[in-house]
């Protein structure tokens, strides 16, 4: 369902599009809308095809430099199927039965993108089916080109679930959307919640609230317990090279049964081994293990438990000292009147880097030095920002996670 319009695709319609004879999907795709993904998506699940998945706003010369052309793109190729497809079997499909692959897109947050080649299989990993979980109404906050948006809904698929579409709307949209359609079911980053925030109503409906893409503080936690009062909140890692890895409840991990010695702590980062992670079509990582990137807290070492800290290119260097930004926006975010915090660096020939913040105000803009003052009572003098910018909105990445660029 549309969030905004709730113009529907109801699954008897799929499943007759799904179960015609020579079903068209396009082995390049890049999809004009949400619908037209989640179709094609479905039909390569239920055909076994395998499907390259471009974001919509791909600008030509985007494409060009990943090695395809825009004539390539949305030209149908068949797969024809022998017999109409049963409910059953789609639900099947979509838990990973399915032989089907999509080439996922890399975030490209440090580069050119890389395509990484994901089976059903490895996408569906931490799909559930149940009754209980057949009776879920999911909301759709993530694009459905991406790995996030992609395991949303092989879940709701492979439960026969309604899914609603609230990705891109504002915050009131999102607000009726979730209440019009009843949503129980919700996934998206803490960009995405913060949206949400503060809360003026709660949501009681909403029974289960996982966020996922960014790190995520025990603040942001506590006011989202406040604005679903009756959900159960998850913590996710999963990326695209690896699909969903680690879930916990609060921001402490501990690797999941299955996954032991094939996720661990080396050096105070995070690595995931070579068998977890998808196909490089190129640039694959040397070796036996791949390193996230991620630097980590070590809670306890028996049995291992830890914190996600911060991706290792997003710390800081301030006249030798690392700052962790997201540390700095969460302090500034509990300021009453900002509303939203984005900390980076700017090139300083004395510091190295000096320490700056957008802020998003919420009402009147607060006077700077309220927010240094604010700020260096919880904060060690380097980590406070020097500058700051009054913004409008804070950009964001196609995944929709606060852009560090």
């Amino acid at each position: 369902m549309d969030g905004r319009t709730a113009a529907a695709v109801t699954y008897a319609e799929l499943l007759a599009q799904l179960g015609a004879e020579g079903v068209k999907f396009f082995p390049l795709c890049r999809p004009a809308s949400t619908r037209e993904a989640l179709t094609q998506i479905a039909t390569v699940v239920a055909c076994d095809a395998d499907q390259v998945l471009f974001d919509a706003d791909f600008e030509t010369q985007e494409v060009e430099s990943l090695g395809f052309s825009l004539a390539q793109l949305n030209q149908p190729a068949g797969a024809a199927r022998s017999a109409p497809l049963t409910m059953e079997q789609l639900c099947q499909r979509s838990a990973g039965e399915s032989r089907a692959r999509l080439g996922l897109f890399t975030s490209g947050s440090t580069g050119l993108p890389k395509l990484v080649w994901q089976t059903v299989a490895n996408l569906a990993r931490a799909v559930t089916v149940s009754p209980r979980h057949g009776a879920a109404v999911w909301a759709l906050a993530y694009r459905p080109t991406h790995i996030a948006g992609i395991q949303v809904f092989l879940q709701a698929l492979a439960n026969g679930c309604p899914l609603v579409d609230v990705c891109g709307l504002e915050r009131a949209e999102i607000f009726a959307a979730l209440e019009r359609h009843g949503v129980t079911h919700l996934s998206a980053t803490p960009s995405f919640y913060r949206l949400l925030l503060p809360a003026d109503r709660t949501l009681p409906g909403v029974r289960s609230v996982t966020l996922g893409g960014e790190s995520a503080d025990a603040r942001l936690m506590e006011k989202l317990a406040v604005l679903f009062p009756n959900a159960r909140l998850h913590n996710v890692y999963a990326s695209t090279e690896a699909g969903t890895l680690l879930v916990a409840d609060g921001e402490v991990f501990a690797i999941a049964p299955g996954l032991e010695g094939r996720v661990e702590i080396h050096d105070g980062t995070m690595r995931v081994h070579r068998s977890l992670l998808g196909e490089f079509t190129a640039g694959a990582p040397a070796g036996e293990w791949y390193d996230t990137g991620d630097t980590v807290e070590v809670v306890s070492a028996r049995p291992l438990r830890f914190r996600i800290v911060a991706r290792a290119r997003d710390w800081i260097n301030v006249g030798g000292s690392k700052v962790n930004p997201h540390e700095v926006e969460s302090v500034l975010e509990a300021h009453p009147a900002v509303a939203r915090a984005r900390v980076f660096g700017r090139k300083n020939s004395v510091l190295g880097q000096l320490l700056c913040a957008e802020v998003v105000a919420r009402g009147a803009v607060p006077a700077e030095a309220d927010l240094r003052e604010f700020a260096g009572a919880q904060l060690q003098p380097f980590k406070v920002p020097r500058m700051f910018r009054f913004v409008d909105q804070i950009a964001a990445t196609r995944t929709g996670k606060l852009s560090r660029l």
